[in-house]
């Protein structure tokens, strides 16, 4: 057909329809011209030959016209016609979602897919710099579906398609395999539809994605310190660059929600609420520490229950009695603010005016937020008279009531009007808590009601809540994670944004603590992988509280039992019991579990990664460390040398110089009290140098010196001068302070504290020096090497998440391999068990746990404590009762087999004396006598020895075997005169284990007299940690003879000299009163 002159032509015009048949052809003349269709023609008829042979006249004969046949055009295909408006629907669809696009670009709706290399160099913000002012104002959805519309609206118009049918395709083109890319997009379209059931599983089936993702990277090793060159942390790139991608998506979706875009169920908003927090995590997994930092203290707004969240990640289920219940006051689940309503004074009239006595509800003033006023139902009756006018049910009008003449004599004694039965009360918050007229101030707002409900006639009812007009804590905010997206944005816009990892940390001009990449590795990737582990843990523990919470929604939809047949179809066969219409407390756990069973499973896969980092095998524990001779730290200098390094050869040559016939001179010196003294083996340091340099310990007396001040610095001797002793004039005259001596230091040293005070305090003790256990110490040792490992942010993440305490915790209770392994068969040899004993099993556990933090660089140890409690006394010989009696012990710990001896004419430093306490007589058979004597000793778990207890030093192994395993214990009368013994004993301590105690009755024997006396004694035994002082990389050496970190020994010495003090002239004696040398190293 003819077309008109303004239409265009246009790539479509061949598929129109079918043309219509063209009309017949006029007449054509003999003039015609031919046409390439004349041979298509029948053939020309030719005319006919007349019969005469006249001439023809000259007439005009017509010529009858040419008639062409119409040719059948077959219809087009339907297929092409198909494939026509298939076209022009994509086209209609794809010019939708481009104005969508523009629609949505103002709150950043369309993501942007950033280039893989990009977003592994870490300059791609997580999260887009818009979603600060996007999130800060609620959603105004009307106005966004009304653009959307407008424009589907208008493309219908212009195209003649169908509106819903433009719809269909851009939600094809969206998502191919159900799974679209731009979920918001798909969300508007399926608004405009009305689809809220497709919605809700477009959003679901994108937060299940999103959630399982975690699971997969928990499989990837993808560490802080493994990034470098590694083929898991580009593999795991992807998935959090999608991640990235979905989770502003997701968190629209919910800003969408709260807006009233849509509906969601609360099972939806959990599942999208923890998909989004996971994806955090993973795009911000080991890239962005302070996004991490900023995902714990940003909480979600909305409900969390963390009581029911540890029964989801917990292996033993918390039962909880009364979850309602503060201070002592049932109903009462948030404080009393619960009770706080938005209302005014006469709507809080109205509401508790035709309640029951005792409902209240507080109200916030309008202007100043220290202010409330409580108002309560009280228990008074209205007397005035009834309105007017009132309607029945019918709306018909009664006449007013007409009052008795018992009820109008009465009402001219006191009327109590209407609104009189409700009260209110100011309460006013101070800094001094709340207050309510001559109540207060109380601490929290539910103690104050509390208060004032006992001053009433009637009791408040806390267990009636108001259910109108509360002011909700949660709900409040645009999105449940608004606060976390606004942090985040304001983070991606700063300057250190890229001071994420260890390759690419910003350096400051005061950050000294980035080490280089070649050292340190296995330490580094130890604290890298706790950190990350520490705040899975942490983001396990808010998401399971968020997963287990139990909205108020959620509990009304619960189907009521009256509504039961009207909610069932008449096909319904009863099959179903009334109770599966109910969610009970097991199905609740288990949809939380199934939510976030992906996360826990990250966290395992976490778990099990650290196990062989911080809990090694005992081949790794026991190994032998480098050693350094002491000739070797004597040629080096001294900023090199650290306390914490190995030197050998101390004990070699006091070994050596023990030895009878080596020249060295021992003295004995006695500090204390004539007939109760102490003796302290002493020699010279003139004696030291010269025996060294005769037998070719040393060079030349320099080298002699440097080697006696080297073995001083670790501890091995202990020097003492006349100035350190408070000794007499006479005394130090002979003495003069130049002379110097120095005492043995056994690294099992033994101290006997004077108080409970002492078993924390600072001190030199044994070969090392220790200090009080501190949050600040804790945090000063992790702070260098979690700089190294992850910059500034992974430091602040460290600190937010307690790691430095943390990880304390974890190493303290961490089980040695043998315990890990034990539930076999017992370990026999030759009929015997091989197993430890409780005590030594203690001590070795306890030497696995310093191993630990030795491993780790950290300066936590561990220090064994024992106390032993003297309870009773009697004698066995008296059959009357014993006497009254004043009586006092020595005490000592020693190794099994010493046979020092333990009076109070010779006794070693470690031993403690006990205060004479007067036994008064008791009556009876055999009957005990009260003693109530305390004493505690600790000693060191040394550096540089196995679990066993055994030393890596064979020198220093033989000079000191091992822990103390026996209490020596020695009874004392004590008498004007002279005091008389009353028995000794040797307490094996095998049985006694950490924890734990032991009480028995001990026979003391005194003798030849043999056994007259026992004592009752219960000794425990128990461990403390506290730092040990460690030198600095700088040189910075330990210093242990100061005011900071007394030494035990010499304190003690000091303290006893004051009571008198003398040196044996003749050197060391084989008698009672002084102790061989070989005798004197045992009972060390």
């Amino acid at each position: 057909p003819k077309q008109t002159a303004d239409m265009s032509s246009s790539i479509f015009d061949s598929f129109d329809a079918a043309p219509q048949k063209p009309k017949p052809v006029p007449k054509q003349t003999a003039d015609m011209s031919s046409s390439i269709f004349d041979s298509f023609d029948a053939a020309p008829q030719r005319p006919k030959a007349t019969g005469s042979h006249r001439p023809p006249r000259a007439t005009v004969v017509a010529v009858e016209p040419k008639v062409e046949k119409d040719i059948p055009i077959p219809d087009f295909p339907t297929i092409w016609v198909e494939w026509r408006e298939r076209l022009i629907n994509v086209v209609v669809a794809r010019t939708l979602l481009r104005e969508m696009a523009r629609i949505v670009s103002s709150f950043h709706g369309d993501p942007q897919f950033v280039d893989m290399e990009l977003f592994a160099n870490r300059s791609h913000p997580l999260t887009p710099s818009v979603s600060a002012e996007v999130l800060h104002n609620p959603c105004d959805s009307q106005a966004l579906l009304n653009s959307v519309f407008n424009c589907v609206s208008e493309l219908s118009e212009q195209f003649q398609i169908n509106e819903n049918t433009i719809i269909q395709q851009a939600w094809e083109l969206l998502s191919p395999s159900l799974r679209p890319r731009r979920i918001i997009f798909a969300v508007l379209l399926q608004c405009l539809l009305g689809r809220g059931d497709v919605i809700e599983d477009l959003v679901r089936d994108a937060a299940s994605r999103q959630t399982n993702s975690a699971e997969f990277l928990g499989l990837a090793n993808d560490t802080i310190v493994d990034e470098d060159d590694a083929k898991y942390y580009l593999s795991s790139q992807f998935g959090r660059r999608e991640s990235a991608n979905i989770v502003w998506q997701l968190e629209l979706c919910l800003w969408l929600h709260r807006g009233g875009a849509f509906e969601m169920s609360v099972k939806a908003v959990k599942e999208t609420v923890l998909a989004i927090r996971i994806g955090v995590a993973t795009s911000s997994w080991g890239r962005c520490h302070q996004s991490l930092d900023t995902l714990l203290k940003a909480e979600p707004d909305y409900p969390m229950d963390f009581d029911a969240g540890k029964n989801l990640w917990r292996s033993m289920k918390i039962i909880v009695v009364n979850d309602n219940v503060i201070d002592g006051i049932d109903g009462v689940s948030s404080g009393g603010w619960e009770f706080l309503v938005d209302c005014r004074r006469d709507e809080a009239t109205e509401m508790l005016r035709d309640g029951k006595p005792g409902q209240f509800l507080i109200r916030p003033h309008t202007q100043d937020p220290g202010v409330f006023t409580l108002s309560f139902r009280t228990n008074l009756v209205p007397t005035e008279p009834a309105p007017a006018t009132n309607y029945d049910e019918t709306g018909a009008i009664d006449k007013a009531k007409q009052p008795s003449e018992g009820e109008s004599a009465q009402s001219t004694k006191k009327i109590v009007k209407r609104d009189d039965v409700v009260q209110h009360a100011i309460v006013r918050l101070t800094d001094s808590g709340f207050r309510c007229g001559s109540f207060g101030p109380f601490v929290t707002l539910v103690k104050l009601l509390h208060a004032v409900s006992e001053s009433l006639p009637f009791a408040l009812r806390f267990n009636d809540p108001p259910i109108k007009g509360v002011i909700k804590e949660r709900g409040t905010l645009p999105s449940p994670n608004s606060f976390l997206f606004r942090k985040m944005a304001l983070h991606s816009m700063s300057d250190f944004f890229q001071l994420q990892g260890s390759s690419k940390i910003k350096v400051s001009t005061i950050d000294d603590c980035i080490r280089d990449r070649d050292t340190s590795v296995s330490l580094e990737r130890c604290f890298g992988l706790f950190a990350q582990l520490l705040f899975l843990t942490e983001l396990r523990k808010q998401l399971c509280a968020l997963a287990a919470a139990v909205d108020e929604d959620e509990r009304n939809t619960v189907v009521p039992k009256a509504d039961i047949d009207e909610t069932l179809s008449d096909d319904f066969d009863g099959s179903i019991s009334e109770g599966s219409l109910e969610m009970d407390e097991e199905e609740v756990i288990g949809v939380a579990c199934r939510m976030v069973r992906p996360l826990l499973n990250w966290v395992r896969s976490k778990e099990i990664d650290i196990i062989d980092e911080i809990a090694p095998r005992m081949c790794d524990v026991d190994r032998t460390p480098s050693a350094v001779s002491l000739s070797s730290a004597v040629e080096e200098s001294d900023d090199s040398i650290k306390h914490t390094n190995f030197i050998t050869g101390g004990d070699s040559l006091i070994r050596r110089m023990i030895q009878a016939g080596s020249g060295v001179d021992f003295r004995t010196l006695r500090v204390g009290e004539a007939g109760n003294s102490v003796i302290v083996v002493l020699f010279g340091k003139k004696d030291a140098i010269k025996w060294m340099l005769s037998n070719g310990a040393a060079k030349d007396q320099s080298d002699a010196e440097k080697k006696l001040e080297m073995m001083e610095l670790m501890r091995i001797i202990e020097p003492i001068t006349s100035t350190d002793l408070s000794i007499p004039k006479s005394y130090a005259a002979t003495h003069p302070a130049t002379e110097c001596r120095y005492r043995f230091v056994d690294p099992w040293e033994v101290e006997a504290l004077e108080s409970k005070a002492g078993e924390t305090a600072n001190a030199a003790l044994g070969r090392a020096c220790y200090q009080t256990l501190s949050v600040g110490r804790i945090a000063s040792s992790c702070e260098k090497i979690v700089r190294s490992t992850g910059g500034l942010h992974l430091l602040g993440l460290w600190s937010t998440l307690k790691g430095g305490i943390t990880l304390t915790k974890a190493l303290c209770s961490a089980h040695p391999p043998w315990e890990r392994d034990a539930g076999g068969d017992l370990l026999m040899k030759g009929g015997f068990l091989l197993e430890s004993s409780p005590y030594e099993n203690s001590i070795r556990q306890h030497l696995y746990g310093n191993s630990l933090f030795r491993r780790l660089n950290l300066p936590q140890r561990f220090l064994a404590l024992l106390q032993v409690e003297l309870l009773d006394l009697k004698n066995v010989t008296s059959p009357s009762g014993s006497s009254s009696l004043t009586a006092y012990a020595l005490l000592r710990l020693k190794r099994q087999g010493s046979s020092a001896p333990l009076n109070h004419k010779a006794r070693s430093l470690d031993s403690a004396c006990t205060q004479p306490r007067k036994i008064s007589k008791s009556s009876g058979l055999n009957a005990p006598a009260s003693w109530g004597s305390l004493v505690r000793f600790r000693f060191p778990l040394p550096e540089f020895v196995n679990c066993e207890g055994k030393s890596f030093d064979a020198d220093r192994e033989s000079l000191f075997r091992g822990a103390p395993t026996c209490l020596q214990l020695t009874a004392y009368e004590k008498k004007f005169m002279s005091d008389a013994e009353l028995g000794g004993a040797d307490i094996n301590l095998e049985s006694l284990g950490s924890g734990g105690q032991i009480e028995e009755w001990v026979p003391l024997r005194a003798g030849k007299d043999g056994i007259t006396w026992f004592a009752r004694i219960r000794i425990s035994l128990r461990f403390e940690l506290m730092c040990m002082e460690l030198s600095t990389n700088e040189g910075e050496e330990v210093k242990f003879k100061n005011d900071r970190c007394p030494s035990v020994g010499l304190k003690k010495i000091q303290y006893l000299s004051r009571l008198g003090a003398h040196e044996d002239v003749k050197g060391v004696k084989n008698s009672i009163s002084t102790p061989d040398l070989a005798n004197y190293f045992g009972s060390m």
